[in-house]
């Protein structure tokens, strides 16, 4: 009886192979493959477009009170994302937000001179904000503000951070 279950399971797992192999040699159609090629040109060229460096450095704000001065290259970019739960870091199906990514140097230790700017740091970094902070740092791109001075108002994990977006004092 065991030598018959055991000449069962080999079959069974020939039978796996075979059909495990037929299925790695389907191929995507032309029209999928033409697709695909055409989503991989379309992601390269908008990053190109925005210069954006594949792997990104994120400003981020831990503590609060904690104060950045920034330097905007007036780059910037708009996604939908999916909605996260803050508590359990899980999507929330079928809810989406708007994130809008700035392009800019943290300038906070030693502000630069004005030819210093986009040369004191190797590579930008991207601040992610949501529809109210946009707004504001658009409003200030719009008024020729490329430096603004960034205060965190809350406590780390807190649900209801603010951030007070100004231009500095001279």
């Amino acid at each position: 009886m065991l030598k018959q279950e055991e000449s069962h399971r080999r079959e069974t797992n020939k039978q796996m192979e075979t059909e495990q192999k037929q299925i790695n040699k389907i191929c995507f159609d032309k029209e999928t493959k033409q697709k695909i090629q055409a989503y991989i040109e379309e992601i390269d060229r908008k990053q190109q477009q925005q210069n954006i460096p594949r792997k990104t450095k994120y400003i981020t704000f831990v503590s609060d009170r904690e104060r950045k001065l920034l330097y905007f290259t007036g780059k910037f970019d708009k996604k939908e994302v999916p909605e996260k739960d803050f508590q359990t870091g899980e999507m929330i199906p079928g809810k989406y937000k708007n994130r809008y990514s700035f392009e800019c140097y943290d300038i906070t230790t030693t502000p630069p001179t004005a030819e210093e700017l986009p040369t004191n740091q190797s590579e930008p970094s991207i601040w992610e904000r949501g529809a109210a902070d946009a707004r504001t740092i658009l409003y200030y791109f719009s008024k020729d503000k490329n430096i603004l001075e960034v205060i965190r108002n809350g406590q780390p994990g807190s649900t209801s951070t603010t951030h007070q977006i100004n231009p500095p004092l001279d």
